[in-house]
Parts: C-alpha cells; sequence; structure tokens
C-alpha cells in the first residue's frame, strides 16, 4: 500500500444556523487554546498557528469567498488554537483544501471538518480513501517518527467519505464569487496540487517549491521519503513559473520572496544544488550516520549561507535527516528501476 506520504452572503460575521452547529458534544471538543493563531492580511488571510508558540514556520490561508476556503489547515496539534481565531473573527468555513495530506499540513482537517460538519473537504484523488480511514497513515507515520509523532503533529481523525471530493488536474472549484483552478504538481509527493485564485491573482504552492521563512531568502527544499520525486519536483516547479500569478504562497511560510519574478528559480536552483551535493557525499560515504554529518557540514558551509537562528528553524520545519532519508529513497528507486530496464 503506498500511502502518499513521503506526511449565498457572505459568511463573515453571520450567525450559524442550527444546521452548522459542530457534531458531538461540547466535552468532545477540542479544548480552548491560551494562544490562538494569528491571523493576516485580508485576501488571502494567512493564518499562522504559531507552532510551539513561535510565529512564523507554518501558515494555512483562508480564501474569502461567498464559501470560504480554508487551504492546507495544518497539523492536529495546531487546529483547536486555528479553530479559537475563527471564532473570535466569526469566521465559518465552507471548504477544506488540502494541497496533500502530509500532517504538518493536512492532519488538523478532520478537527476542524467536525466544527464546521456542513464544509466540503477537497484533496487529491489518490489520497482520499486515507482521509477517511487514516489507519494505514497513522502507521506509517509511527514508523518514521516514532510514538513522537502524537507530540509532533497530533493524529488525524477520520473524515466522512460523503464529504470528501476527489480533485483532478485541471478541476475548478466555485466559492461563488471566484473559482480556484486546480493545478497537478507531483514531486514533493506523488498526491500534491497547487491552487490558483484569479481574482486576486494568487497561487496557492503548498510545498511543491519547498520551505522559505522568515529572517532568509533562502529556500530549502522539502523531499520527505517514499515517494518524493527529483524529477517531478523540477517539472512542477517549471510548470508553476508559467502560471501567471501575482502573488505566491508557502506553506512554510507566507509570500514567497522577493516575489513570482525570482522565486521559480530559487526554488530550483536550491533542489539542483542539494541533489548534486547528496549525491557527491553519498559516493564518498558508506554509512547513513556519515552521509548526514558531511551533508549537515556542507549545508552551513556553501548550501545555505543563513543564520544559525534561522536554520534551527529550517531544521524545526524540514529537517535535514528527513530531506536526506527521502532523497536517498527516491535514488535508491531510481537506480533500481534503471537495473531492471
Amino acid at each position: 500500500m503506498n500511502t502518499r506520504f513521503h506526511v449565498p452572503t457572505k459568511v463573515f460575521g453571520s450567525r450559524r444556523s442550527r444546521d452548522d452547529r459542530p457534531e458531538g458534544d461540547a466535552v468532545n471538543s477540542p479544548p480552548t487554546p491560551s494562544q490562538p493563531a494569528a491571523l493576516l492580511g485580508s485576501d488571502p488571510i494567512l493564518v499562522d498557528p504559531m507552532l510551539n508558540d513561535s510565529p512564523g514556520k507554518s501558515s494555512s490561508y483562508l480564501i474569502p469567498g461567498t464559501r470560504v476556503a480554508l487551504v492546507d489547515p495544518g497539523p492536529a496539534n495546531a487546529a483547536p488554537k486555528v479553530l479559537e481565531a475563527l471564532k473570535a473573527r466569526g469566521i465559518r468555513v465552507d471548504l477544506i483544501l488540502l494541497s496533500h495530506i502530509h500532517p504538518n499540513a493536512a492532519a488538523g482537517a478532520g478537527v476542524i471538518a467536525r466544527q464546521y460538519p456542513k464544509a466540503e473537504i477537497a484533496a487529491p484523488a489518490g489520497v482520499t480513501g486515507l482521509l477517511a480511514d487514516p489507519t494505514e497513515l497513522v502507521s506509517d507515520l509511527k514508523k518514521l517518527h516514532g510514538e513522537e509523532v502524537c507530540s509532533i503533529f497530533g493524529m488525524p481523525t477520520p473524515i466522512p467519505g460523503d464529504r470528501i471530493r476527489a480533485l483532478a488536474d485541471g478541476d475548478r472549484i466555485d466559492l461563488g464569487d471566484r473559482v480556484i483552478e486546480v493545478i497537478s504538481t507531483p514531486g514533493h509527493t506523488a498526491d500534491h496540487m497547487a491552487f490558483l485564485d484569479p481574482a486576486t491573482s494568487s497561487l496557492f504552492c503548498g510545498d511543491a517549491l519547498g520551505v522559505q521563512l522568515p529572517g532568509s531568502r533562502v529556500v530549502r527544499p522539502s523531499t520527505p521519503p517514499w515517494d518524493f520525486s527529483f524529477e517531478d519536483s523540477l517539472n512542477s516547479i517549471d510548470r508553476l513559473s508559467e502560471v501567471e500569478a501575482s502573488n505566491v504562497y508557502l506553506d512554510h511560510f507566507g509570500a514567497a520572496r522577493p516575489g513570482p519574478e525570482e522565486i521559480f528559480d530559487r526554488s530550483a536552483d536550491s533542489l539542483e544544488n542539494w541533489h548534486e551535493s547528496f549525491l557527491k557525499k553519498q559516493a564518498q560515504t558508506d554509512s547513513e550516520e556519515d552521509l548526514s554529518r558531511q551533508f549537515n557540514a556542507c549545508l552551513e558551509a556553501s548550501l545555505e549561507p543563513i543564520a544559525p537562528a534561522v536554520r534551527r528553524d529550517l531544521e524545526a520545519v524540514s529537517p535535514a535527516w528527513l530531506n536526506l532519508r527521502g532523497l536517498r529513497i527516491a535514488q535508491s528507486q531510481a537506480s533500481g528501476l534503471s537495473d531492471a530496464a
């Protein structure tokens, strides 16, 4: 089994109808957090869940159409903060839009969906089954992260299948006053999509371009295990570069810097440099431990000229060991295919 993880009127301020009440009783509702997420901007609205009470590491996006869409709600353990912030602003979510189902992007979908029982959940067609029954996804997460995965991300909860919409490349999602265009972008994971909002010329890229955090314009590739593909990633970056968007948004974090004029080249160059360095270091070492040590030395010396604080944040969001493992598995699979041919 391939889990694909390799993890009417505008509703602002409106009252809920009886049918919009959360499923279940109050006892089963997520606890109210002490510090809600931050909501920034107006269209789109960036949602920062303040992971570990620290800003600038993860971002979701609210598209405030006549139907309000929440793009990549984030991990399950951040969902209570997101819900508190939405409640404080009187925002009702009508659609949860997932670029992919890795836990840092999508594990909170079930928690948030429960609080908005009329909301639809839309995700890449290849992984909708894992939203309805995340048992195998959770098992794979624990194999990678151990039992600590519960504290890192929280656990995804099942979503009723009749609420899930399977998305394919070229699909269009009607939000009433605008239509969102779906763009297939495999690479980071096989089932990954980006979303274009022509109304604001905004392109939501998920993790397709990598990670860029406050304090630096460096882009770190995101190459997690199982079904990362180097070639697919480059092809997806190239495809996104051809989309005429004035604003480019990343899951980690916010609007791309310095803007769409450079982010695609930065993303592709960074991925190619990481891959080239990985292949060189792999040829020089006999163990995963040595590979990790040499690659991290290369990161600090040349690949990522960044301040120590930014490096610590990058390691928290997209650790080098996880990306190295994804590169190694992808290379092993590519070599196996080549040998078989």
